[in-house]
């Protein structure tokens, strides 16, 4: 099976396909096997393009420290070891969900590994103090979901539903929900440390020069603005899918044609 390690964690990921290389980055409490395997996402574009799948660290078959300083930054730097594991120099990225908040972090340190991204399940946020405090209220709820073992002692409705619906998901047996919280917190204490003010992250988002695509479903709940990445970055396209969420949107055809088309163009592959 194939691992890489950093600096002693060690990393899953498949590869399928030859062409153009593309990098796929999975969602929160999923893995390469849930969100692009079982979805169709392989068999639509592995004719063209060379699919690197990863489980991020934390997920899917990879380690998962329980410690939340293993997280944060860490989980791009893995996607970088990757490339340098796999002698990448530039690849495409897809991501969903938590996979595309890496992928744009990495895009904003690192544009010179970029090809193209497309953004799955994103908006941008750029929260006011208040609205800081009410995200933090938010995850350490959904981290306290995690860690306690009865889910029926769970008794905010939200969380509930949180700890339910990532129960759900196609590699629940590969779940570690105390892994999984210190991701959450680990992800959290990074943001927190950010320095830069709104004004500054938007001024980075505008430099961005790489083709970039977002796409959600139209019933979404993620926060945020779903259209101001695709007005900040130039260039930038933004696709919605009527009558689709957060999960329903995944698997879609629709998405997978898209994206498709993105990418044939943006490779020169059509």
């Amino acid at each position: 099976m194939p691992f890489f390690d950093n600096k002693g964690v060690k990393i899953y990921y498949e590869v399928e396909g030859e062409g153009p290389p593309v990098i796929m980055i999975h969602g929160f409490a999923a893995s390469l096997e849930g969100n692009w395997k079982a979805t169709n996402w392989v068999e639509v574009l592995k004719d063209r393009y060379k699919l690197i799948l990863v489980d991020c660290r934390g997920h899917g078959k990879s380690d998962k420290p329980l410690d939340p300083a293993q997280y944060g930054p860490y989980m791009t730097d893995d996607i970088i070891k990757l490339l340098e594991h796999l002698s990448i120099e530039k690849a495409n990225f897809i991501g969903y969900s938590m996979g595309s908040r890496l992928t744009f972090e990495l895009l904003l340190r690192k544009q010179e590994l970029f090809i193209s991204a497309v953004l799955g399940g994103f908006a941008l946020q750029f929260p006011d103090d208040k609205q800081r405090e009410a995200t933090q209220r938010g995850f350490s709820s959904w981290i306290d979901a995690l860690k306690t073992k009865n889910i029926d002692d769970i008794k905010n409705p939200a969380a509930l539903r949180f700890r339910q619906v990532i129960s759900a998901y196609k590699n629940s047996h590969l779940q570690n929900f105390d892994a999984l919280a210190a991701v959450l917190q680990g992800g959290f204490q990074n943001r927190g440390e950010s320095t830069q003010t709104n004004d500054q992250r938007k001024d980075s988002i505008k430099k961005i020069n790489v083709p970039v695509l977002t796409v959600l479903g139209s019933d979404d709940f993620v926060g945020g603005d779903k259209t101001l990445m695709a007005q900040l970055v130039p260039g930038a396209c933004h696709f919605q899918i009527q009558g689709k969420d957060h999960i329903t949107v995944v698997p879609d055809p629709k998405y997978h044609m898209v994206v498709r088309a993105f990418l044939d163009y943006v490779n020169g592959t059509s």
